[in-house]
């Protein structure tokens, strides 16, 4: 997995951009911060995975201090970004008032409240089940640590799931609403951005989203919670200590949930590109970009030939003389 972790990385963060600029033009902020979310991590991952790649020392403590901290956030940033999707869904299926100047602006707040303020509040409170500072994994990178505790429920792997299932009922409410007032629907959108198609998509997108992050989050707590609950009265933080792993040292579960947690991340990915693409704008918009790598590539491929013509070129062969 040491090749296959930062190409696919980043593949998977030059993906997430690609809808941004229609997300942004729509002003869908909760789909634009699940790309930038997907963008952020992805080119973490990428990074740690080629810088600790057979090595496990630690030169950069804030650069895990920092990243630690953003993919603890990422667990809950999709699922209330996704819970903020299907909300203003619900409402446009439910033809609730959602065109005037003061329920856009209350979109706006929550949805910057949501998908931003509330993954960093999650991310800060994470340090009350944090037993040290971090953990390194060779060829994995920075991880936060957690105490497999009764209070860690609470605080690490509730809010995900309880944020996944609510966006999961908003979801099936919105779908109820839309195919009751589906015909309806088609009419009065059919001159707006946001066709049938496109919504359909974007409920799509957030049940995918979510169901991998109840996937991970799963797959974490299962693993963190196989030796069952630790007694919080015995619980001892030292945010001063760090903990590095070679792998030798790594059992082979740890190193199971942390490519299944990537794997996991990459699959977000490529859903979040994917459901934009399969959409009339997505696939112009495709179609657009191929065809700018396929110039640019030619232009690279006729560059070296085009060079080699004019360096056998005689200089007399472009003299033009000015007399007669």
């Amino acid at each position: 997995m040491q090749t296959e972790i930062p190409v696919l990385s980043f593949i998977s963060a030059a993906l997430v951009l690609f809808p941004l600029p229609w997300y942004c033009r729509a002003g869908n902020i909760a789909a634009m911060s699940i790309g930038m979310w997907l963008f952020v991590v992805n080119v973490i991952s990428a990074i740690d995975a080629l810088h600790w790649t057979g090595a496990y020392q630690i030169p950069f403590l804030f650069w895990c201090d920092i990243t630690s901290a953003l993919i603890t956030a990422v667990n809950v940033a999709i699922p209330a970004a996704c819970l903020c999707i299907c909300i203003h869904l619900e409402r446009m299926a439910s033809f609730r008032q959602t065109s005037t100047f003061v329920t856009k602006r209350h979109r706006i707040l929550l949805e910057c409240l949501m998908c931003f303020g509330v993954p960093l509040v999650y991310a800060a409170l994470h340090v009350i089940v944090q037993p040290r500072r971090f953990d390194v994994y060779e060829n994995f990178g920075c991880r936060s640590a957690i105490y497999p505790s009764t209070v860690a429920l609470f605080v690490a792997w509730m809010p995900p799931l309880a944020l996944s299932l609510l966006t999961i009922f908003f979801c099936g409410d919105t779908l109820r609403h839309f195919l009751f007032h589906g015909v309806h629907f088609s009419r009065t959108r059919a001159t707006s951005s946001l066709t049938s198609g496109a919504y359909i998509r974007l409920v799509s997108m957030a049940i995918s989203e979510v169901i991998c992050t109840i996937a991970a989050t799963v797959v974490v707590m299962s693993f963190n919670l196989s030796s069952g609950l630790a007694p919080w009265a015995d619980f001892i933080r030292d945010l001063t200590e760090v903990s590095s792993f070679s792998s030798a040292a790594t059992s082979k579960s740890i190193i199971a949930m942390l490519i299944t947690e990537w794997a996991i991340m990459v699959g977000q990915s490529f859903f979040f590109f994917g459901f934009f693409v399969l959409g009339e704008e997505g696939r112009s918009r495709l179609h657009e970009a191929l065809q700018a790598v396929r110039k640019a590539l030619s232009f690279c491929e006729r560059r070296p030939t085009c060079i080699a013509e004019f360096k056998g070129t005689s200089i007399t062969g472009w003299y033009v003389p000015l007399h007669r």
